[in-house]
């Protein structure tokens, strides 16, 4: 069940990627930029009792992880969500869930390049200050990363495996040093600068997506419906506890209410360190920002060809080279976008995209799995109803908890979505109808 056709004339995509490249990618798409400033937010929110609003946010954000496992189970080709939605409600609806992801993952790409040559600025010092400065390192980032993502998507993994491990080590570092100033901490306690837990558990949700990105990329792994249903929940579990023990650490160590802290974890990681810790998490939460942006490319890339599949693309978008296995056209086409948003600023609009968009995403499969599981012959479980009666509800609390000018820039969006799949759809009509003879 659910073979993409997202082979070309010129080539098809490979089965080369494992279950430690599935891992790696799904890490990537949980820990961006977000984590680095989780914690002062979350604590100016809630005080001592931030780790554990972020540990009951991510336990709540579960049972969506858990529906998106259990549709992976049951697919195998190039799309995620864009095919789970077009098994349960056809093309169409697959479009519109494949054209949010589009925008949304654009925007957070352009903004979290910008956001990786802040850092890199800020670790130079006042000599690194300029916007022409801040514009090179955009370009120069974004270069390096399209020439990683010009490789088969098996190469691409072992760079990501790699970074992964060059983000981790420092935070389990700094978790490990911390670990001191918890127990001498004990219960004592660290008061909010402006009480909201709705506003902590927000943000703390925020940061628990991104995981769905992965999903795109079953139609290149070796097993994709035993490696990726692994992946997710390893990961997702991990993830939860490392961001929840990195606000407990903060708030142990470094957190004073009311103080504007920008970049927490370095505060964090200057009390444990010194000078070179700061200077250790600045670098490492560049090197995190680039492998999400990496991430990101590779993921933006095959969704266009899903959405080329359902015809709502032009043709050469879905085009995959014979030599390597590498959809160029679209990656080229994904380099040309981001370098216009990133240095443009336009993908501000974009961005109030990103939060509603992927609560779409989620409730599309959240409604798709019992159509698709109906129409396999599996019987529902009240286990099964459970978790997605479950998953629903924190979606709509979330979308309940969101601004109202995202859910109307969602409208317009979603209106060019449907306008273009229209269009395209009747242009491949009308040219396939030309040749026939």
């Amino acid at each position: 069940m659910g073979t993409s056709p997202t082979a070309s004339k010129n080539g098809t995509l490979v089965r080369s990627v494992g279950l430690w490249g599935l891992t790696a990618m799904v890490l990537n798409g949980l820990i961006g930029a977000g984590i680095f400033g989780l914690p002062a937010s979350v604590a100016d929110n809630a005080g001592s009792w931030a780790p554990l609003i972020v540990l009951l946010v991510g336990a709540a954000m579960l049972p969506i992880v858990l529906v998106v496992m259990r549709l992976a189970g049951m697919f195998d080709g190039t799309g995620g969500p864009i095919l789970y939605v077009e098994s349960a409600f056809g093309k169409t609806a697959a479009f519109q869930i494949g054209w949010m992801q589009l925008l949304s993952t654009t925007a957070s790409a352009a903004a979290n390049v910008n956001l990786l040559a802040d850092y890199a600025v800020r670790g130079w010092g006042p000599a690194g200050e300029g916007p022409v400065i801040h514009a090179s390192i955009v370009l120069v980032a974004l270069l390096v990363i399209f020439a990683v993502n010009l490789n088969r998507t098996s190469g691409v993994a072992r760079t990501l495996g790699l970074l992964s491990i060059m983000k981790l080590l420092p935070l389990a570092l700094v978790v490990v040093l911390a670990v001191p100033m918890l127990v001498s901490d004990g219960g004592a306690s660290h008061p909010a600068a402006h009480w909201s837990l709705t506003q902590a558990a927000l943000l703390s949700a925020y940061a628990f997506t991104g995981f769905e990105g992965s999903l795109t990329l079953a139609g290149e792994a070796r097993d994709p419906r035993r490696d990726l249903p692994r992946a997710l929940l390893a990961v997702f579990v991990g993830v939860a506890f490392l961001y929840a023990l990195l606000t407990w650490g903060y708030v142990a160590t470094a957190y004073v209410p009311g103080a504007a802290d920008k970049a927490p974890l370095s505060a964090m990681a200057a009390v444990l360190m010194g000078a070179a810790g700061a200077a250790m998490m600045l670098a490492t939460a560049t090197v995190s920002i680039f492998a999400n942006v990496t991430n990101n490319m590779l993921f933006l890339s095959r969704r266009l060809l899903a959405m080329e599949a359902l015809g709502g693309l032009p043709a050469w978008l879905g085009r995959v080279n014979a030599d390597d296995a590498v959809p160029r056209n679209a990656v080229i086409f994904i380099m040309l976008v981001l370098v216009a948003l990133s240095l443009s600023g336009g993908f501000a609009v974009l961005a109030i995209l990103s939060v509603s968009s992927r609560l779409i995403v989620y409730l599309g499969c959240i409604a798709a799995l019992p159509v698709v599981e109906r129409r396999a012959g599996k019987a529902a479980s009240i286990g099964g109803v459970a978790v997605i009666a479950a998953a629903a509800i924190t979606c709509v609390l979330l979308i309940m908890g969101s601004e109202p000018q995202s859910w109307l820039s969602l409208l317009i969006g979603a209106a060019a979505g449907a306008v273009m799949f229209i269009a395209n759809r009747a242009y491949r009509a009308k040219a396939d109808a030309a040749i026939q003879p």
